[in-house]
């Protein structure tokens, strides 16, 4: 079996390369479809077949899925109006090379009742890969809890979590559990026509995370129930544009919703063991002696 990683270079996407090889995956059974073939360098010289494949190059992708039995796909962050044009590219260049499964990475506010601005592109997305003629396997990945432990120095500094949420819990999830999951679903049979809801095995609180944040650094840090416009201060003062300040406050938005508050266990289903909890998590990645 041939499964082609689409975006294998990037932060979840290489995960998913080393998930692969962990559960036995031979380097000559999988291939990286990538634009830039230099960031695969170290998948390349473990025998990892390497590919071209550029989204604004449509007559490049179905080449880079030749011989596919399973593609897996993870949209890009371009915006969502190039979004839509590279999915359906995606979509036709592995009509065109015969690939017989899809495994598409979408997220837990595919809903048309989403506050979430991404929403619409998710269930469009959705929808044309459930519509496409090819088998498929969605996986709707949990809100990242990676990034948290990447802040934790400026919120150590800061002495407080400041986000624009009332009550919303988020069941957050680690890049390597969602990596272990699909690269479950990549191999194993079985997931045609198969959604899973991949999540933590808690939804915690706003100043449940901080406490964990508190745990992990060794330094107290609350929660700060910040306006929507102070967030939004905030991460211009960071210089974020203002399109992804506007999806960042929607997403929180969504969170006072209720929309990442579910917990499955659908990461224990797929991969035989469960999601790491927020605390444990923080404490790895952070590190912090005594912490």
């Amino acid at each position: 079996m041939k499964i082609n990683v689409l975006g294998g270079t990037g932060q979840l996407g290489s995960r998913i390369i080393d998930s692969l090889l962990r559960a036995g995956a031979r380097p000559e059974q999988l291939v990286i479809s990538c634009r830039n073939e230099a960031k695969a360098r170290r998948f390349a010289e473990l025998g990892i077949e390497i590919r071209y494949a550029d989204y604004d190059v449509p007559e490049s992708l179905a080449p880079a899925f030749d011989d596919t039995d399973v593609l897996m796909q993870i949209p890009s962050m371009a915006p969502v109006e190039d979004r839509v044009i590279e999915h359906d590219r995606i979509l036709a260049g592995a009509k065109s090379a015969s690939v017989r499964r899809i495994v598409f990475s979408s997220f837990s506010a595919a809903r048309t009742d989403s506050l979430f601005l991404i929403a619409p592109y998710l269930v469009y997305a959705e929808t044309k890969v459930r519509l496409c003629g090819i088998d498929w396997t969605i996986l709707r990945n949990g809100m990242y809890l990676d990034p948290l432990a990447d802040w934790a120095p400026d919120l150590v500094k800061q002495g407080r979590l400041p986000y624009p949420v009332q009550s919303g819990r988020v069941a957050y999830i680690s890049r390597d559990d969602l990596a272990r999951a699909s690269a479950s679903a990549l191999m194993q049979d079985g997931h045609s026509g198969q959604v899973y809801e991949l999540t933590g095995p808690e939804a915690v609180s706003m100043p449940q995370l901080a406490g964990a944040l508190t745990a992990a650094t060794g330094t107290p840090i609350a929660f700060d129930c910040v306006s929507e416009s102070e967030f939004e201060a905030i991460c211009r003062e960071d210089d974020i544009p203002d399109e992804i300040v506007a999806i960042l406050a929607s997403m929180y938005r969504a969170v006072d919703h209720g929309e990442f508050a579910r917990v499955t266990d659908h990461v224990e289903l797929l991969s035989g063991a469960p999601a790491e909890s927020v605390e444990a998590h923080l404490q790895r990645a952070i590190g912090v002696p005594g912490g």
